[in-house]
């Protein structure tokens, strides 16, 4: 089924980066690789984020609960272990959704809400086209944090098995 699929890929993903965390100090989690960019913390904040907001909220009917902007303007206050554990948190609330959904569920047609103040508007799309999308934008963001990792390394240790 797709949505075991989907809950394989993302956790994979998450593994990722929590090889990455455990590389970080916590100081490191929030230093950015220059001005105007985000640090490692800020994304791993806005994954979660991003997650919770789609799968639980949108897809699995909670309420809305994020603040956007908050997660790219953190500049410190969690360590490596309150992001992570925060990963997984919304990890296991999506996993409870996701083993709820049916096949039919996948074409059934969800509202992506926004508030007004977000700046984004809110749409409608299909459960199937969704879980595509956040699951592409899990492992474009793992990217980024494995990067950064990578970057503030003292030593040019590779994260995983590929040597790029």
């Amino acid at each position: 089924m797709f949505t075991v699929t989907t809950l394989s890929l993302l956790d994979k993903e998450l593994e990722k980066i929590q090889q990455a965390l455990s590389r970080l100090t916590d100081e490191d989690l929030w230093k950015k690789p220059r001005e105007g960019m985000n640090s490692a913390g800020n994304l791993c904040l806005h994954l979660a984020g991003n997650e919770y907001h789609n799968i639980v909220s949108s897809i699995g009917g909670a309420p809305y609960a994020r603040e956007r902007s908050a997660e790219f303007l953190a500049a410190g206050g969690f360590t490596r272990r309150e992001v992570s554990e925060r990963l997984a948190a919304v990890r296991e609330k999506s996993r409870s959704v996701l083993t709820r959904l049916s096949e039919a569920d996948l074409t059934r047609e969800v509202t992506v809400q926004y508030p007004p103040e977000a700046g984004i508007a809110s749409s409608q799309r299909q459960t199937l086209e969704l879980l595509y999308h956040v699951t592409v934008h899990y492992a474009y963001h793992t990217g980024q944090i494995l990067y950064i990792t990578r970057l503030l390394q003292e030593k040019d240790e590779h994260l995983l098995q590929w040597r790029h």
